[in-house]
């Protein structure tokens, strides 16, 4: 049972019973009783009423998480169910995939933890401290629920640092290649679980790339961000005349150039090394025109206060993207910055295509696949958006 009591300040406990896990440290009215940072507290309203169970941490702004809204212990069973859970869930609704997300963080009342799948092997995520605290536990129901060959621990995401955390990478148990090949979309697909990006391929944008695919007959394509060429190899099975992925990394680009020639798909695309600006600014001069152009950004917005500096970097980059359009032509957009709401998002898209003196009509306004869901009472898991304009 929990030694400690953290007990929220009048009126600051309604998104808690709306269903949202995060308790910020100035709703906070008291802790009662010994807790570490990490270990388990009941949360209670101002009149003592429980609320439920949570991890601390008074070093991080989000100082508890709720895991549970029951009196339950927080044990191997727990964490077993709540895998159980999570896997019988993309059964139903993404059956025979070899590489998705398992578990989505609050999403799948497990804050703190992703979980990605690819094979036999896994990519776990741990970035709160709580979390880091049940590591063996987590280990323990990972190997009981899913079998793993091999697991990836993945610790180097920077939201680690808010929580006073080390950032680290390497096999947390099993035998782990340095690159592994799962079936995607109809693709081979390198997966570099040692050294990759995130979690080693962007698996949100599985569905969405079927847009690339739907309307690269007979045009030119310009992949731009294209990391390991997934948007261009679905460009060039769909029938683009000519793909040109850009990206600024070398070894993403190397990978890229694997997965063409894995796929047979080598003399459809070429790769351009470049910062992303500077090769669009070159493109304009030169007076190039595409008909379907994709950008997949990284994260531009990393925390409130950088909301006004990367709104300016998404309309300089979709202003400079419409420029380059054909009539008729087909831009498909991407934010995965959460900060970057989806109503400025379109507001940034209208402020481009202002600036680049064309109309834009919309057919299409997604975001992220059902294997990384979206709580109603926690707009945080919301965080992809995804707009298929056409230019008039």
């Amino acid at each position: 049972m929990p030694a400690a009591q953290l007990a929220l300040r009048k009126n600051q406990d309604r998104r808690v019973r709306a269903g949202h896990p995060w308790i910020f440290s100035n709703e906070v009215a008291e802790l009662s009783g010994k807790a570490a940072d990490g270990d388990i507290v009941d949360v209670v309203d101002h009149r003592g009423a429980f609320l439920g169970r949570a991890y601390y941490n008074r070093r991080s702004l989000i100082c508890g998480r709720v895991l549970t809204r029951r009196r339950e212990e927080i044990d191997l069973d727990f964490f077993v169910h709540r895998l159980e859970r999570a896997v019988a869930y993309r059964a139903t609704i993404a059956p025979g995939l070899e590489a998705l997300r398992l578990v989505h963080g609050e999403a799948d009342h497990l804050p703190g933890l992703v979980v990605d799948r690819y094979g036999d092997w896994l990519a776990v995520q741990v970035l709160t401290l709580g979390m880091e605290a049940r590591a063996d536990l987590l280990r323990q129901a990972l190997e009981q629920v899913l079998e793993p060959v091999g697991v990836m621990r993945i610790a180097d995401s920077p939201l680690r640092a808010l929580e006073g955390l080390p950032l680290e990478r390497g096999v947390w148990w099993g035998v782990v290649p340095d690159a592994i090949t799962v079936a995607q979309e109809g693709f081979a697909l390198e997966v570099e679980l040692a050294r990759g990006q995130k979690t080693g391929l962007f698996l949100d944008q599985r569905e969405n790339r079927r847009f690339a695919e739907a309307r690269a007959n007979g045009i030119s394509v310009l992949d731009l961000f294209s990391y390991q060429g997934e948007w261009a190899l679905h460009a060039a099975r769909g029938g683009a005349k000519s793909v040109l992925a850009v990206d600024s990394s070398a070894p993403a680009l190397a990978a890229a150039k694997r997965n063409a020639e894995r796929n047979g798909f080598s003399d459809a695309i070429t790769f351009q090394q470049g910062d992303v600006f500077d090769v669009l600014r070159e493109l304009e001069r030169g007076g190039e025109r595409f008909g379907l152009i994709v950008m997949d950004p990284p994260a531009l917005i990393k925390s409130r206060s950088h909301i006004a500096a990367g709104a300016r970097a998404y309309r300089d980059l979709n202003r400079a993207a419409m420029s380059l359009l054909v009539e008729g032509g087909t831009l498909i957009t991407c934010s995965c910055s959460h900060h970057l709401e989806d109503e400025l998002f379109k507001q940034v898209l209208r402020e481009s295509a202002r600036a680049a003196r064309r109309p834009f009509r919309v057919r299409s306004w997604t975001g992220e696949p059902p294997d990384h869901p979206q709580l109603l009472a926690v707009p945080e898991t919301h965080y992809l958006k995804c707009a298929v304009l056409q230019a008039l």
